[in-house]
């Protein structure tokens, strides 16, 4: 019962707040009548409401009080938001608390700029792993199945920018991994580039990502290393809030 309401949950994102039965059933590969049967469930159970002119299912306001309350009692979230919230004010750009979900990286927090033009962070948005800087900081430190996995696949292209060769993507990942920092340049969107860093807890494992993004329009590649520095710092501190404790502070 519980796996399949998480399949349904999965279903819905920022791009997809509404799912009608058919949609739903091509979506998890099953039949509509199964697919109507537990939209049904779903719905009867408080998840889901069912608009009664379109037939079409949304995630219930329950549902969605019950997110915001987890999303501000999780001690990962808690920790990092006031973190985020300095560097958004000492950079002047949106910051965001990245996890890794199977083969996507997703945002748990977002802190936006004040800025007029600005990258606007998506709270839940998923993100692919090769072309984002939070993406390959996950990957990097991703179990060896989990990296087997995602580099099997065809990596889609984005931009020209994208580095959708799995060798050269492999030689990064070694790199990112010595730095412990990542960057990208354009990957995902044309006027878009980003640093981040990885968060570990109090066992040392990455649990998390920092991600500070920016237009192109304001950051040249050697602003962009600068703000490489300030997010490791951000993300080791967050890090540290966690219980991690390391043996050196990162250079720079």
């Amino acid at each position: 019962m519980f796996h399949r309401a998480m399949e349904i949950l999965r279903l819905f994102s920022p791009q997809r707040t509404e799912l009608g039965v058919l949609e739903a059933a091509e979506l998890l590969q099953r039949p509509k009548s199964t697919a109507s049967r537990w939209l049904k469930g779903m719905e009867e159970a408080g998840f889901l409401d069912r608009d009664v002119e379109s037939g079409r299912y949304r995630l219930s306001l329950s549902l969605a009080a019950l997110g915001e309350l987890a999303r501000q009692a999780t001690s990962l979230q808690r920790v990092a938001r006031p973190i985020l919230e300095e560097m958004v004010e000492r950079v002047g750009e949106t910051t965001n608390l990245v996890i890794l979900d199977g083969t996507a990286a997703v945002n748990v927090e977002v802190v936006r700029s004040s800025r007029p033009i600005q990258h606007v962070g998506i709270l839940g948005r998923r993100l692919p792993l090769h072309a984002t800087a939070a993406g390959k900081v996950l990957l990097t430190h991703a179990s060896p199945e989990t990296r087997e996995r995602f580099l099997a696949r065809s990596l889609p292209s984005f931009t020209p920018w994208t580095v959708t060769d799995r060798a050269q993507l492999t030689q990064e990942l070694t790199e990112i991994e010595a730095a412990g920092v990542a960057t990208a340049w354009r990957e995902l969107e044309e006027d878009l580039v980003a640093a981040s860093a990885p968060v570990r807890d109090h066992r040392g494992r990455v649990v998390a990502a920092v991600t500070t993004s920016a237009p192109l329009s304001r950051t040249s590649r050697a602003a962009l290393d600068g703000l490489a520095r300030q997010v490791r710092e951000a993300a080791l501190r967050v890090s540290q809030a966690l219980g991690y404790r390391s043996a050196t502070a990162p250079d720079g």
